[in-house]
């Protein structure tokens, strides 16, 4: 769970107030409860928030990231999105019902907390505050919309390349902290290895660019490429792959003139062949007729 000790810091200092919940509100409208707002890490691995129970607080990540994961009927939570900064939980405690979502942090980070009851007692909940909700209620489900939708895309590795997208605007950065193979290979619905593969093959396109294990660099256009269909440019990937990927259709005369010599080789091969056939079959009834004559026929 996140650390019980809080440290207090002002939204009017925080790099993160305008993707924020809690720091987009106007200060006017903050005053009431500001000094109820409270800072805390969190660790790789600690249960954010928890399906079907009842927040207790108001919460935004400010740092890190999370794995969303929905409980179904046969009791087995399933990753369904990851989130990132700027992104609010506990949202159901101001009407007092349970959580939809359980968050695991899958990266350490920090997040901030408004105690529910405090807010509400303090007035808090105003006509901007409840709009402010409503916004990021509708963020969360168009968030959860888009990675969904990378299930739908053909091939893992036009899957992936949409994830990275992805955690690049949640980590607003094109320098992405990547999460495990593991976590990845969850939330895909396929396999560590299969995601280690794929990672290889979107940096030998040059659609990322590994830094070390845990980070790597998105080039934007390459992925977005991947994700329409549409091959990377011939520059932005090896060219042994272009030349492997390219289709004989997209080839010039000058790259298909090397080939007519190999297939009209193919055809030379029969005609030799048959020819070496009927020089045999000539050769026999020569031979016969030069074999001796028995001793009864001379007679």
């Amino acid at each position: 769970m996140p650390s019980s000790e809080p440290d207090r810091k002002p939204c009017h200092e925080c790099s993160s107030r305008l993707q924020c919940l809690i720091g987009r509100q106007s200060d006017a409208g903050r005053a009431p409860w500001a000094a109820l707002v409270e800072e805390r890490r969190f660790r790789k691995g600690d249960v954010l928030q928890r399906q079907g129970d009842t927040a207790q607080s108001v919460a935004v990540l400010k740092v890190g990231t999370a794995l969303l994961q929905r409980t179904g009927v046969d009791g087995t939570p399933r990753p369904v999105a990851m989130a990132g900064c700027g992104q609010a939980l506990g949202t159901g405690a101001v009407a007092g019902t349970p959580e939809d979502l359980t968050w695991v942090a899958v990266l350490e980070g920090r997040m901030c907390h408004v105690p529910a009851t405090a807010l509400l007692r303090a007035g808090g909940a105003g006509p901007e505050f409840l709009l402010s909700l409503l916004r990021e209620e509708a963020l969360a489900r168009t968030r959860l919309a888009d990675w969904s939708g990378l299930l739908r895309l053909r091939g893992v590795p036009a899957q992936l390349a949409s994830a990275l997208l992805q955690l690049a605007q949640l980590q607003r950065s094109t320098l992405v902290r990547l999460p495990t193979h593991t976590v990845l290979a969850s939330l895909l619905a396929t396999t560590r290895e299969t995601v280690a593969r794929s990672l290889a093959q979107l940096a030998q396109h040059g659609a990322v660019v590994r830094h070390d294990r845990w980070h790597c660099a998105i080039v934007r256009g390459p992925l977005v490429a991947l994700l329409e269909g549409a091959p990377a440019h011939a520059g932005e990937m090896p060219r042994t792959v272009a030349s492997r990927t390219a289709a004989p259709a997209d080839r010039s005369p000058a790259d298909r003139s090397p080939a007519a010599p190999s297939a009209a080789a193919s055809r030379r091969v029969p005609a030799v062949r048959e020819l070496d056939l009927v020089a045999a079959a000539v050769r026999r009834p020569v031979r016969a007729a030069a074999a001796p004559v028995p001793q009864a026929a001379r007679a």
